[in-house]
């Protein structure tokens, strides 16, 4: 492959065509711009999700406003447009699913079906022409209404689509009736996105995105170009596949980052922090007594002498498959570096079952625990200053706490797996521990449920790939209690908990869930407040610990007003007291988190809830609304800038609009996107000086500017609307605004009032603008304004298209010389292609002197296509040498199935030896459809 050549163009070496398409979207997806079909810029892509989307080979989402907008698309290598293709009805099919699916979704235009082929591209062409007049419709009636004035390609094509509709649905039901087969096969049409991109040429997006690349993403110090960074985009498209599932952009910047590739603003800002303190110990000289440390859970005591126990109870051996199996892989560690994750529920011998078999089979060996300044920045720092020497241990409890916290994701993922696949820096054990529910989540790598996280995800699904896990049983079961009978009559502990215990939950009595959970369903009023902020807060994503401010103005709201009427003026000390005051030395409900000697102190204290407590009220208080209070204690108290925009998240998945400083705070603290979804809601409610205010002070966004200015436009303040279209332009050259005021001020009729703001438009460059003002000028009869803005907008801003409504104007009026005159200079400034493209659809419509004005043009600038099609029209005007003369230039253009059409209209003429000899020119240029004729035919080529 040249340098600077996109394997889509070339044929990929062997890169499957799907995974080629896709890349043409991630390489979108990590510049920050728009993908066909998706008028918005993508947050994720998907690959192969079949068990969500139909139409599953890419899919293009964006989650960011109060709608996810979503463009599924199958990919097929050929597409022949006929219900007796195999795949056009498996593709038909598959539209009908979605509309089945997400039907209501894709009537709003809020997802939209996607179609990509390399040919045929006259098929293909017809269809993307017939999807166009389709959305401009209001409904099936009023496309059947202008069908016949199309053409007949576009009648053929609807037919076939309807046909293959009827098909489908009589699949599941006898018979549908037209008006049903007419309805769906029009839902469809209106939707789709259709594009054609080659597999023997260079894409058209490729040179684009190859420039974005350069201008937006790469550093200028990087060693890599943007050909060859859009080749390993190629290449991790094909290696994710469909196992990876959703794609982000702080995904594919690791992988980039991972392959030495220097990229712009690197590492993110929010990972700018101080640096983690780490203890590095020797496994062989841990006392019972750090097993704490490691957030082992510790045993109720009993009566007698304080210390009269030891700190942990005998360990009770868990079955063969789980600590023969734990045993087994921590020890062949040694051999080379592996990660293996314990898996249970809450308080049931996990975190215990790994500090046995690590001192067991690594006595020599050094262990780490990664936990300030907080978790994720401390195993972080820990991975790239060097910290994990070979044969350590490197200690993730709660192993959720470093891999599902956004912003974080992608990155802890990446340095994991570059730790466990680099030979060099083992052999190392990462071990950890985690409940079900966060496994699931990583390992189907989705964020349905409880949508933590928007980036990241696909790096952490690769990461579990890697893991070796172990199951953690709930309980013991009768026989293995029954084999541990000694070590159980050893400690009055284990002796208590064996006969209180229910289903042999052994492990959950030593840790005090029971008990736990009586003391909250026995608790009221501002206890129950406290317990009720405290859950909420860490369901909706707050980290551990607890600030004591955070859970005083938290839960205020939680407190009904005939209590809040009667507590005394020291109501919250005494109520938290009582939550962390032990019970028969069982731990309370809260816990107080006392500081280790090298974390950086608080000025508030913290407070941790028991883990018992939260995984049930993930379940029990899974529907119920948090208080406002809540998000007012966030934007105030919370303790890190992740936990700030983690509750900032949760609440825009709730739809809350009152805690407008939550978002703000989140804002400052990096997250933006709920700022922008804020400032939406604002725009719907109509609230537009606050949602300005908002833009212009924390979040200037062009495109936001624009949606403000549409709103203000439709709520008919005009003057306001054209001050931030314009300021929406100065900001980021955002066009939505002031194309939508003009286009709500002509469906009011006020042409005039539209022609100011297109005027303006026009002056800087916008090619809409600039057509519309040609076509009012032109229908006004100053022919001189309408002709000096198609040359403006072309020599100026190089956009052809208000020149060619222009000449297509003229065409009507009968004035040829000037569509002469038109289509040279749009010739002569290198828009042959968009001359071809509009012949092409005049053709179609039957309009041949017209097509045949356009294609002299650009065959006049020796375009391959036109002089291909001039040559077949002057065969079938029985000029064959010119014909032939027009042939050898398209072929000497690059364009040798010229001289191959034809010979085969020669050919079904009866002429075989001028058949023969344009085919031999033909093979000789490059054709092999031209090789393949005379081979068949027993000639020599």
């Amino acid at each position: 492959m040249s340098r600077g050549a996109s394997s889509i163009g070339t044929g990929g070496a062997g890169t499957i065509y799907e995974y080629r398409v896709a890349a043409l979207d991630l390489a979108a997806l990590l510049c920050g711009v728009s993908v066909p079909g998706l008028d918005v810029v993508p947050d994720s892509v998907c690959l192969q999700q079949g068990r969500e989307f139909p139409l599953d080979d890419v899919v293009v989402l964006n989650r960011e406003g109060p709608y996810e907008l979503a463009v599924e698309r199958q990919v097929k290598r050929t597409l022949e447009i006929a219900p007796s293709s195999v795949p056009w009805r498996k593709t038909i099919r598959q539209c009908v699913q979605s509309l089945e699916s997400f039907g209501g979704e894709i009537d709003a235009d809020r997802h939209r079906l996607g179609v990509t082929a390399s040919g045929p591209s006259h098929g293909l062409e017809v269809l993307q022409s017939l999807a166009a007049y389709a959305a401009a419709q209001k409904g099936v009636d009023d496309l059947l209404r202008i069908l016949p004035g199309l053409g007949q390609e576009h009648r053929r094509v609807w037919k076939h689509l309807a046909d293959t509709v009827r098909d489908v649905l009589a699949e599941s039901e006898d018979a549908p009736e037209q008006k049903l087969v007419e309805l769906s096969a029009f839902r469809i049409a209106r939707r789709l996105v259709v594009q054609i991109e080659p597999t023997e040429q260079v894409s058209p997006r490729y040179p684009y995105l190859c420039a974005l690349l350069n201008d937006r993403v790469l550093a200028a110090d990087t060693r890599h170009d943007a050909a060859a960074v859009y080749r390993m985009i190629e290449a991790l498209a094909q290696e994710w596949g469909p196992r990876t599932g959703v794609i982000d952009a702080a995904m594919l910047r690791t992988a980039l980052q991972a392959r030495g590739v220097v990229l712009r603003s690197d590492p993110p800002a929010g990972l700018q922090r101080a640096g983690a303190s780490h203890r590095v110990c020797v496994v062989g000289e841990l006392e019972p007594t750090d097993a704490l440390r490691f957030e082992v859970h510790p045993a109720f005591e009993m009566g007698g002498a304080p210390g009269a126990l030891g700190v942990l109870p005998p360990y009770i051996a868990r079955p063969a498959s789980v600590d023969n199996e734990l045993r087994r892989e921590v020890a062949e560690a040694a051999d080379g570096s592996r990660l293996v994750m314990v898996v249970g529920g809450s308080s049931t011998g996990k975190t215990r079952s790994c500090w046995e078999a690590v001192r067991a089979e690594l006595p020599t060996w050094k262990i780490v625990h990664p936990l300030a300044p907080d978790r994720p920045a401390a195993l972080l720092h820990a991975l790239q200053e060097d910290v994990l020497q070979p044969r350590t241990v490197l200690w993730l409890n709660e192993a959720n706490l470093y891999l599902l916290v956004k912003d974080y994701a992608a990155e802890v993922s990446a340095s994991l797996q570059d730790l466990l696949t680099n030979q060099q820096r083992g052999p190392v054990l990462v071990l950890g521990t985690m409940w079900p529910s966060f496994w699931e989540k990583l390992t189907e790598c989705s964020v349905e449920d409880d949508d933590h996280l928007n980036t990241g995800m696909g790096a952490v699904g690769q990461l579990a790939d890697l893991a070796v896990t172990v199951r953690m049983p709930a309980a013991f079961s009768e026989p293995e209690l029954a084999r541990a009978e000694t070590v159980v009559n050893s400690d009055p502990r284990l002796t208590l908990a064996r006969t209180r215990a229910a289903s042999g939950r052994i492990a959950q009595f030593l840790a005090g869930a029971p008990h736990l959970w009586r003391r909250y369903e026995q608790s009221e009023g501002a206890a129950r407040a406290i317990l009720h902020a405290a859950m909420d807060a860490r369901r909706c994503g707050h980290g551990p610990l607890l600030s004591e401010s955070f859970l005083r103005v938290a839960c205020e709201g939680y407190v009904d007003d005939s209590t809040w009427h009667s507590l005394d003026e020291d109501w919250f000390a005494s109520h938290l007291a009582k939550l962390l005051r032990p019970h028969r030395q069982l731990p309370g409900p809260l816990m107080r988190h006392r500081p280790r000697p090298y974390e950086s102190p608080t000025d508030s204290p913290l407070y941790q809830l028991a883990d018992f407590l939260h995984e049930k009220s993930r379940a029990t208080r899974e529907r119920e609304q948090p208080a406002p209070s809540l998000w007012a204690a966030a934007a105030a108290h919370s303790r890190t800038d992740t936990d700030t925009r983690e509750l900032a998240q949760a609440a825009r998945r709730l739809g809350v609009v009152s805690c407008e400083q939550l978002y703000l705070k989140a804002a400052e603290c990096g997250d933006v996107t709920v700022l922008r979804w804020f400032t939406r809601r604002l725009i719907d409610l109509r609230r537009f000086e606050r949602a300005e205010q908002i833009i212009e002070g924390h979040c200037l966004d062009g495109f936001l500017l624009g949606e403000l200015s549409a709103a203000l436009g439709r709520a008919g303040h005009y003057k306001e609307a054209e001050r931030l279209a314009r300021r929406a332009y100065e900001v980021s050259g955002n066009r939505n605004g002031q194309r939508s005021l003009a286009h709500h001020l002509l469906t009011l009729g006020m042409r005039h009032s539209a022609a100011r703001i297109y005027s303006w438009a026009a002056d800087t460059g916008d090619p809409v603008a600039a057509r519309w003002l040609t076509a009012y000028h032109e229908a006004r009869g100053d022919r001189i304004a309408a002709e000096r803005l198609a040359h403006t907008a072309l020599t100026e801003y190089g956009s052809p298209s208000a020149a060619l409504a222009l000449a297509q104007l003229r065409v009507t009026a009968g004035a040829s010389d000037d569509v002469q005159r038109l289509c040279r200079r749009i010739a002569d400034h290198g828009h042959s292609d968009a001359l071809v493209a509009f012949a092409r659809e005049r053709s179609d419509h039957r309009d041949h002197a017209t097509a045949t004005c356009f294609y002299t043009a650009a065959a006049a600038a020796k375009h391959p296509k036109a002089l291909e099609w001039l040559s077949w029209h002057r065969e079938g005007r029985g000029h064959h040498q010119h014909a032939e003369d027009l042939a050898h230039a398209a072929a000497a253009a690059g364009n040798s199935h010229a001289l191959h059409g034809l010979a085969q209209l020669r050919f079904f003429n009866g002429d075989i030896h001028d058949a023969e000899r344009l085919n031999r020119a033909a093979a000789l240029a490059g054709s092999a459809p031209a090789r393949e004729w005379l081979i068949r035919r027993g000639f020599q080529p």
